[in-house]
């Protein structure tokens, strides 16, 4: 029996070995399955939602080819390019130190987005939960979801070459999401044009396609109707304006909207497309507030107006928008100015 003893010693601390590798192999497997946030093929995502702690949800779809907000708007493509940027290359950097882990799972519990990503199928890809930023800013804690229960533990992530706090890409504000183009034409989408200045009709004005790279200029009021011929590279280029225009943000919720719109605008900008439909858009005087950068003009004298700003409603009166001078300015011309300058 002695003989074998030595043998028996090895193999027993051989199993011994067995069961220890088999363990800890199995326990680093979880850790890292429980660090795979990536959907590394973007193409398969077919749908998002991002649902926080309060209720709110955005729904992200894409059903032809243009990705909306919860199905009713086209969503802003910078945000959905910096959402997949973060989606497709998550990386955990570790999981939450043993130390941190009680305090950051209370944290996620009270506050966090759940992101759900589906493929065109809607088979579920990846769900799982983005809470705070770490300690120092340039971490994300996320907790996976796997088989529908949370992981064992949450890891602090980020974006390689980018790092940063990434919460805020999984907005869940519905309006944040919504694209601010106001007008995106170009000129052979245009059929007519409508520049009116309730008061004062000798500044208004309409052009009209009447071939295909061909338009015409007319008074608003016959009876301001300039005899000679306006050359077409002003309309044109004038034209060209509206390609690119936005808003800078959704006020639906301003307190003045209903009793501003039942007064008369100072401007009103309306254009009809090919396909006979208008896209109208009347534009206010913002009333000067707190946040206006001039209050006073030269001689000292408050200003009535921000002279920065427009209250804009647009979509057919479905939505209330603040509108820079400074990007709408240039479509504000005046009928004389084709005659007379170039539209610059």
């Amino acid at each position: 029996m002695k003989k074998y003893l030595p043998y028996l010693i090895i193999i027993i601390a051989l199993a011994g070995a067995a069961v220890w590798f088999v363990k800890n192999q199995s326990k680093g497997t979880v850790s890292e399955q429980e660090g795979d946030f990536a959907v590394k093929d973007a193409k398969q995502i077919s749908k998002i939602t991002l649902t926080d702690t309060e209720n709110n949800k955005v729904e992200l779809t894409n059903p032809n080819g243009v990705w909306m907000v919860n199905g009713k708007y086209p969503a802003r493509e910078e945000l959905v390019k910096q959402l997949f940027d973060a989606i497709a290359r998550v990386t955990s950097l570790c999981p939450v130190p043993t130390a941190a882990h009680d305090n950051v799972i209370r944290e996620m519990m009270a506050h966090h987005i759940q992101a759900k990503i589906f493929d065109a199928k809607n088979n579920l890809l990846k769900s799982y939960w983005v809470g705070g930023p770490s300690v120092d800013g340039e971490n994300t804690y996320m907790l996976l979801e796997m088989e529908g229960k949370p992981a064992s533990r949450p890891h602090m992530t980020y974006v390689p070459s980018n790092r940063g706090y990434l919460t805020f890409r999984y907005n869940t504000d519905e309006e944040n999401w919504r694209t601010k183009v106001l007008f995106n034409y170009k000129p052979d989408e245009i059929n007519a044009l409508r520049v009116e200045y309730p008061g004062d009709e000798k500044k208004s004005f309409i052009i009209n396609r009447v071939a295909a790279d061909s338009f015409e200029l007319t008074p608003v009021d016959e009876k301001f109707r300039i005899s000679e011929t306006p050359p077409q590279k002003y309309i044109q280029q004038y034209l060209d304006f509206y390609s690119s225009i936005f808003i800078e943000a959704f006020d639906n919720n301003y307190s003045l909207k209903d009793s501003m719109q039942q007064t008369v605008p100072f401007a009103i900008i309306a254009i009809t497309e090919n396909d006979n439909s208008v896209n109208k858009v009347n534009l206010y005087r913002m009333p000067v507030s707190k946040r206006s950068k001039m209050q006073y003009d030269v001689k000292g004298n408050e200003m009535t107006y921000d002279i920065d700003h427009f209250h804009a409603s647009i979509h057919e009166g479905k939505d209330w928008a603040i509108a820079q001078y400074y990007v709408l300015g240039k479509l504000l011309r005046e009928y004389k100015d084709f005659y007379f300058k170039p539209v610059k």
